[in-house]
C-alpha cells in the first residue's frame, strides 16, 4: 500500500454517492454540521450558489466544480448570492437507489450529485486537509465517475444500491489523489498531509505507515530523514504539530482501532501485534485517544452511520 491507502484504511472510511438534487427556479438548502462526516458535491450541470459558515463571501458554482467538506463544515445551497432565501422551499423523494431533492417544475438551474461519508474521526486523513476544497474535474478522472454515476440514476437496474455505495469509495480516493497531485500547493493544516510535503518528514511518514509496530527510535527516524534528532523534533512540531514518538503511537492506536473493528482478535493480541508492551498500556492509550476503552469500541453500535442523512 502506499501512503493514501495506509490514511484511507486507517480512517475507516464508508459512505455514498445517492443524492441528485434538481433545483429550479428558488431553493435553499442548509447543512448543518457533522462531527465524524465528510460530504462532497459535484455540479454535473447549471450554476448556483454555496455559501459555507466559516467562508465570508459566497461561491459561485458551476458545472464541473467539486466542492468536498472533509469535516461536514455547515453551509448552504442556494439560487441567490445572499443565500438568505431560507423560505425556499426543496421536496424530497426517495427514487430508486437515489434520494431525489427537487424544487420547481421546470428543467434544472442547478443540478448536483452528492456524497456523504462516515469515517473514524480520531485518523488523521480528514484531519489534515482543509476545511473546504475546491475542485473542477475537467481533465481528471472524476468524470469518468460522474457519468457512472449519471447512468445509475438515469436507469434503475439490479444492484444498483452496491454500486452507488462503491463508487462513492471510489470517488473519495480520486478526489484526494487530485487535490494532492494539485501543481499549487494549497495550505494544509498541521497534520500527516502537510508533513508528507516534507521530503525530509516523507521517508519517515511512509516507514511507519507501513510497520507501525516497528520499535521506531528517534535516532533511527532522524537517520532515516536526513537529519539531526533536534532536527526532526523541530519538523514534527511544525509539520505535524506533535512530536515523533506522538506520531508512531496514533498511527499505531489508529491501526488498533481497525483491527478492533474488523476482527475477533483479543484485545491483548491487537495491542501486541501494533506495537505496545502490554495490555494495560495499550488501554490507557487507547482510551486517551478515544475516550472508551477498546472493548467498548469493538461494541459500539454502527447505527449512527446509517443515520446520517443529507
Amino acid at each position: 500500500m502506499d501512503m493514501l491507502d495506509r490514511l484511507v484504511s486507517l480512517a475507516q472510511i464508508s459512505g455514498s454517492a445517492d443524492v441528485q438534487c434538481l433545483f429550479q427556479g428558488g431553493w435553499y438548502v442548509r447543512h448543518e454540521v457533522r462531527r465524524g462526516r465528510a460530504l462532497v458535491h459535484i455540479v454535473t450541470g447549471g450554476t448556483g450558489w454555496l455559501k459555507a459558515d466559516a467562508e465570508a463571501q459566497p461561491r459561485r458554482l458551476h458545472e464541473g466544480d467539486v466542492v468536498f467538506f472533509p469535516r461536514g463544515a455547515a453551509h448552504v445551497l442556494s439560487s441567490e448570492e445572499g443565500c438568505a432565501n431560507s423560505g425556499a422551499a426543496v421536496e424530497t423523494a426517495e427514487d430508486g437507489a437515489f434520494l431525489r431533492k427537487k424544487s420547481g417544475k421546470g428543467a434544472a438551474d442547478l443540478s448536483l450529485f452528492c456524497a456523504r461519508f462516515s469515517y473514524d474521526t480520531q485518523a488523521d486523513l480528514m484531519a489534515g486537509l482543509p476545511e473546504t476544497v475546491v475542485l473542477n474535474m475537467r481533465g481528471t478522472p472524476l468524470r469518468h465517475l460522474l457519468a457512472l454515476l449519471q447512468t445509475e440514476a438515469d436507469n434503475a437496474a439490479p444492484g444498483a444500491r452496491s454500486t452507488v455505495d462503491a463508487l462513492a469509495t471510489v470517488l473519495l480516493v480520486q478526489l484526494l489523489r487530485v487535490f494532492l497531485a494539485e501543481k499549487r500547493l494549497s495550505p494544509l493544516p498541521e497534520g500527516v498531509l502537510r508533513g508528507w510535503r516534507d521530503r525530509r518528514l516523507r521517508t519517515v511518514i511512509r516507514a511507519v505507515l507501513d510497520d507501525p509496530a516497528h520499535p521506531w527510535a528517534i535516532e533511527e527516524m532522524a537517520a532515516l530523514a536526513g537529519v539531526s534528532r533536534a532536527q526532526l523534533m523541530r519538523l514534527f512540531k511544525t509539520h505535524t504539530a506533535t512530536s515523533p514518538y506522538a506520531f508512531v503511537n496514533r498511527i499505531r492506536l489508529q491501526q488498533a482501532a481497525v483491527r478492533l473493528k474488523r476482527s475477533a482478535d483479543s484485545v491483548l493480541a491487537v495491542a501486541l501485534d501494533v506495537g505496545f508492551g502490554s495490555e494495560t498500556h495499550f488501554g490507557k492509550a487507547f482510551k486517551r485517544m478515544y475516550g472508551i476503552t477498546p472493548g467498548q469500541y469493538r461494541k459500539q453500535s454502527e447505527a449512527a452511520e446509517a443515520d446520517f442523512v443529507i
